[in-house]
């Protein structure tokens, strides 16, 4: 298997440079640029000074075949409903960054990332601050088609892949996956998840300002997509209304139950053409469409049998068993020591590049996997090797970087993995429920 996207001995020491130039000016930047800074009003630069951090703008047509038997798990992901509803009713989920208020400040663990929020901040603002004024009007701008939902539910999606998302799918609006400071904003039962590929190649570059930035961007493009898409849904009678990027509700959970993937051990969707290497967006409607299933494409069993993300995170982060939390079967994220290191090494992501899914597609993993009982790439520097923005080395199978607590503190930031309610959260009678 030939490498590709490699870098030199001195295209690695740059990279380390230019980590050490942004650590030398972060106690500046930290003082200057608040934890989201406002900065839509600055001119852009055009598209094509971009153009290698870039989404793409492709729908995702190619069939996937069947997993093999011993790939299958089940439909979507394990859940127990009980314990869904039990842990729900004890403590609704609340916005991660109102629990960690600090987030918002300058000792955020991932102020670090200032540098590429730099320049991709007027793109992504600005089409956040379009989707927020277009939902300041959610509601219908025509009348209904006298259209069936399945035909209404064809038009939508071939209306999402002209815009250029690489996937839609229709599921169930759950109070359960929506955070309590959200309740009661939606404006119908009906949830439609958006997805949006991340460009390909600045992605095996992680951990690196350039895969960040082309995260980033591809946050701006899908929240300039679904805000059309919503534009669309509205002229054909209905309600509709994008939650934005930084998310009112959790997003894999819906992503699941939409039919659009399954949840790798990493903890991020896994879609069968990109692996987690997409951005997701959510919108309610009130719209009558058609929902989707779940489905099982055999990404659970590959996770089972593949394991590098386990083994590559620099962090230790990701365990190999999935138990049960709040009612889902899945492997729980230590984010105590994933959050810190994501915030210093320009969002890390070595859990995405490594995940053969992500480099390969799933198709070709099967067809491996068919052929000789193998996952492709597994234990190859060609898939699992990347370079450390911290040292400047690259690391093969069997190699992690040795990371010494200074990177796992964020002076001034408590970080509390127990906390269940934000702290300044003051509960009214019936506010939990968004009455």
């Amino acid at each position: 298997m030939t490498r590709q996207f490699t870098r030199n001995g001195l295209q690695r020491q740059a990279l380390k440079w230019g980590h050490e130039f942004s650590e030398l000016l972060y106690p500046l930047a930290k003082k200057t640029l608040p934890y989201r800074p406002r900065m839509w009003w600055i001119p852009r630069l055009p598209i094509w000074v971009h153009r290698r951090r870039m989404p793409h703008t492709r729908p995702w047509t190619a069939p996937v075949p069947d997993p093999a038997e011993t790939l299958r798990t089940v439909p979507g992901i394990a859940l127990l409903p009980e314990r869904q509803q039990e842990a729900f009713d004890e403590v609704p989920l609340h916005d991660f960054i109102r629990l960690h208020p600090d987030m918002r400040s300058e000792n955020s663990p991932t102020g670090h990332m200032w540098a590429s929020l730099l320049s991709t901040s007027p793109r992504v603002q600005g089409a956040a601050r379009k989707r927020a004024r277009a939902n300041r009007s959610p509601g219908a701008t025509g009348a209904p088609a006298p259209i069936s939902p399945d035909e209404l539910t064809r038009r939508m999606k071939l209306e999402a892949a002209r815009l250029g998302l690489a996937a839609v799918g229709v599921t169930a609006y759950d109070i359960k996956y929506n955070y309590a400071e959200y309740h009661g904003l939606g404006v119908g039962d009906t949830i439609i998840v958006g997805i949006i590929e991340q460009n390909f190649a600045s992605t095996q570059m992680s951990p690196s300002l350039r895969a960040e930035k082309a995260a980033l961007s591809a946050y701006a493009g899908l929240e300039d997509r679904m805000r059309l898409l919503a534009e669309w849904i509205r002229a054909q009678g209905y309600a509709a209304r994008p939650e934005g990027f930084v998310g009112e509700s959790m997003v894999i959970p819906y992503a699941v139950q939409a039919g659009l993937g399954q949840l790798g051990l990493n903890g991020q969707l896994l879609t069968p053409h990109a692996g987690s290497r997409c951005r997701i967006h959510v919108m309610s409607t009130d719209a009558p469409l058609v929902h989707d299933e779940p489905v099982d494409y055999g990404l659970e069993g590959v996770c089972n049998e593949c394991q590098a993300c386990v083994r590559r995170c620099p962090a230790g982060a990701i365990p190999a068993v999935r138990k049960e939390s709040r009612g889902v079967v899945k492997a729980k994220l230590n984010t105590k020591r994933c959050l810190p290191v994501m915030g210093k090494t320009a969002g890390c992501s070595v859990c995405m590049k490594v995940c053969p899914v992500q480099r390969f597609g799933l198709p070709a993993v099967l067809e491996e996997y068919d052929r000789s009982g193998q996952i492709l790439g597994k234990d190859t520097d060609d898939l699992e090797g990347f370079d450390w923005p911290l040292d400047g080395r690259h690391y093969g199978p069997g190699e992690r970087p040795r990371l010494g607590p200074e990177v796992f503190e964020t002076p001034g930031f408590v970080f509390d993995p127990e906390r269940k309610v934000p702290l300044d959260w003051v509960e009214e009678p019936g506010e939990a429920l968004g009455y």
